[in-house]
């Protein structure tokens, strides 16, 4: 009986502190739809996210991307499906391709496109349409050898 105890503590503990592992492709469950804003006397994009994306909001998620640095002494850092060439910043994909990083203090220095796997708290972006729809909050970012 013991043992059971044992198993099923180690179990949900390993459930509970554990991060999920996505991938970009499940980040593009995501459409916009024109509202009208009466504060900005005009229409918005405003993004909807699909289940399993809202599933992510305010959980703990990793993910490998590129690592764009827009304003490193700032603390401006983005994190990219695609290097910075090929951002939706110049044309290839949309905002569901980059996430907005908040980097805990001590941070390493980090290189334009240079490869990371980040790990942080996923937040979705439904307010503020004039950025991103993806803030990663309390994010680590660790350099792939």
């Amino acid at each position: 009986m013991r043992k059971l105890i044992y198993i099923l503590a180690l179990f949900i503990t390993n459930s509970i502190f554990s991060q999920i592992e996505i991938d970009w492709l499940k980040l593009r469950d995501v459409y916009y739809k024109s509202e009208y804003r009466e504060d900005a006397y005009g229409y918005y994009q405003i993004p909807f996210f699909g289940e399993k994306v809202e599933a992510l909001d305010n959980k703990e998620v990793k993910i490998t991307g590129y690592m764009l640095t827009l304003a490193p002494d700032e603390g401006v850092f983005v994190l990219s499906q695609n290097p910075y060439a090929d951002c939706f910043f110049c044309g290839f994909g949309g905002p569901e391709s980059a996430i907005e990083l908040r980097l805990n203090p001590g941070y390493d220095d980090f290189l334009m496109d240079e490869l990371v796997t980040v790990t942080g708290i996923l937040r979705l972006k439904r307010e503020d349409v004039s950025t991103g729809v993806y803030v990663m909050d309390n994010a680590t970012a660790v350099k792939e050898k």
